[in-house]
């Protein structure tokens, strides 16, 4: 059954609301590092060469921003087992609309994961940025609710084939890179 991107926006926002109702931790983490994963020294690493993959459909809440560039990646151009995806850049950050920011950067430090065996978990975003998040180096307690929150979501998340493939695929890709990771629920 197909849905309108209509629908698709009304299940996105429902998602990042559930979202916004919980917080990693019980200040702003942002203050830790100066809202590092927001923006990044110039003299370091390009902004524009910062980006976010969405999740399938996502690109619709995008569309007309002010705030963000929406690229289209072809599957030809990178190593997924899926279709193409869109990419979001911020255009001036850190002083991007966060009403609007998209679902990974609601659930950071969690990244969604699936084992070679199809068992569903969260674990922590241990991949190399042009930054360093006191919340993983400093190993800092996550919220409980925050925790189940996005499990919640991820859990409805993948019920789309899209999004499970997606997230299948970067497990893959991981497995291969690491040989551990922590698993948080």
């Amino acid at each position: 059954m197909e849905i309108t991107a209509e629908e698709m926006k009304k299940t996105i926002k429902k998602f990042y609301q559930m979202l916004d109702e919980v917080s990693p931790v019980d200040f702003d983490c942002g203050k830790l590092c100066d809202a590092a994963c927001c923006g990044t020294d110039q003299n370091d690493y390009e902004n524009s060469q910062l980006g976010l993959y969405l999740m399938p459909g996502e690109e619709l809440m995008y569309e007309n921003s002010d705030d963000f560039e929406l690229y289209y990646i072809n599957s030809d151009e990178e190593d997924y087992f899926h279709e193409g995806l869109y990419l979001l850049a911020c255009k001036n950050p850190p002083k991007c609309d966060r009403n609007i920011r998209p679902i990974q950067c609601r659930t950071f430090p969690l990244i969604p994961h699936i084992t070679p065996d199809g068992d569903f978990h969260l674990i922590l975003d241990e991949n190399e940025f042009p930054y360093e998040c006191p919340l993983i180096r400093d190993n800092i307690k996550l919220n409980d609710d925050f925790i189940k929150v996005n499990f919640k979501v991820w859990k409805k998340l993948i019920n789309n084939p899209l999004v499970h493939d997606l997230i299948e695929s970067d497990s893959r890709i991981r497995d291969e890179e690491k040989d551990e990771y922590e698993i948080i629920i």
